[in-house]
């Protein structure tokens, strides 16, 4: 008969092991929340610092270099830090505010930036909330105006001219149908948009100003006042022929037709030849007609307000980058030599190329607006 087996050791051994599995996974989780938060805290710390490069080179020419506000509005203020989420200044960052010289700068509307980039810009921004100061903004009224302005340059594709409606929607400038809702809930509904109509969040696109000017606008509708947008003739021109080039025939039509009534004899029966063009199918040769009334040097100022003048100034005086008036540099290049510098940047600096981000014929047209500054 075989002698009995002992297994008291082995229970043992598995008993201390699993009591010591146990302590060391209880150990693991009381550790791992501060574990996490020490993690998280290294990847804002290092967010915060990418934010700061970002913004030194990109924002502070506008916005100051301490967020203290200059062309653009100030940053570092506790009012403005309290009611801007981190979602509303990622895609203001992204997006750009129309109607401003704030230019979108997500790279998926045509701006350098990474989404990861626009984040650390916008952690950078949040990190002045504890000690950003009370800074007392100017009191700008609400101006119906400055409200047609922008829904002649934003809202009317959907709305149609001067909210007259169009296939798709309802007349908007419809006085009974305003008196249906006040002016809390039109602004309400312009910033929070209603998905299920297809009517998009602009909340997170426009600023608290323009909302206010867009519902001073529905206000005037409301009382069957006729508001006339101030967007001069060389902007219609302008937003006409980058239309063509999108191929978007629609809005090139609108501006055209926008511009008539601002145009001169001359310039109206241009104008009227290039829709004519148009109408042929014939974009090439309306797009080439057209800046025949919009010599390049005036596009160029426009692509220049976009891309440049975070760095150099809107005016080309310089800020992070180099002064452009008078300069010596353009003066001493040719065209073609000033296109390639363009294109390629500058290795080792922050001028980085616009080959991928901008066609030859914009950069042309920079490099025209580049030539009125050597005046």
């Amino acid at each position: 008969m075989l002698p009995k087996e002992n297994y008291t050791p082995f229970a043992i051994v598995g008993f201390i092991l699993s009591t010591a599995i146990f302590v060391v996974f209880q150990i693991y989780l009381i550790r791992e929340p501060a574990r996490i938060i020490d993690d998280m805290e290294a990847d804002r710390v290092a967010a915060v610092s990418a934010g700061r490069d970002l913004y030194e080179e990109n924002c502070s020419s506008c916005h100051g270099v301490f967020g203290e506000g200059g062309i653009g509005p100030a940053l570092n203020s506790r009012q403005f830090l309290q009611i801007a989420s981190d979602k509303a200044l990622f895609n203001l960052t992204i997006t750009g505010v129309p109607g401003t010289t704030m230019p979108a700068w997500g790279q998926e509307f045509g701006g350098p930036f990474t989404n990861e980039e626009a984040s650390q810009l916008v952690a950078f921004i949040r990190s002045w909330e504890a000690t950003a100061q009370e800074i007392e903004e100017d009191v700008i009224t609400p101006d119906p105006v400055r409200g047609a302005t922008i829904f002649a340059t934003t809202c009317f594709v959907c709305h149609g001219k001067n909210g007259q409606g169009t296939e798709i929607t309802r007349a908007l400038n419809d006085p009974s149908r305003l008196d249906d809702f006040d002016n809390a809930w039109y602004r309400s509904t312009i910033s929070f948009g209603r998905p299920a109509k297809g009517m998009p969040t602009w909340g997170t696109v426009l600023s608290p100003q323009q909302l206010d000017d867009l519902t001073a606008l529905i206000d005037a509708w409301r009382n069957g006042e006729t508001v006339l947008t101030d967007i001069p003739l060389k902007t219609r021109l302008k937003s006409a022929l980058f239309a063509l080039r999108q191929f978007n025939i629609t809005d090139a039509l609108v501006h055209l037709n926008e511009g008539l009534s601002l145009a001169d004899r001359n310039q109206a029966e241009t104008i009227r030849e290039v829709i004519t063009l148009m109408e042929a199918d014939k974009i090439v040769a309306a797009k080439n007609l057209l800046i025949v009334l919009l010599p390049p040097s005036e596009i160029g100022e426009e692509l220049y307000v976009s891309y440049c003048a975070a760095c150099h100034g809107t005016d080309g005086s310089g800020g992070l980058g180099t002064n452009l008036n008078d300069n010596l540099y353009i003066q001493s290049q040719e065209d073609a030599e000033l296109l390639t510098f363009l294109l390629e940047g500058r290795s080792g600096t922050a001028m980085e190329g616009y080959k991928g981000l901008l066609m030859e014929l914009q950069i042309e047209d920079i490099v025209a607006f580049l030539r009125t500054l050597q005046e």
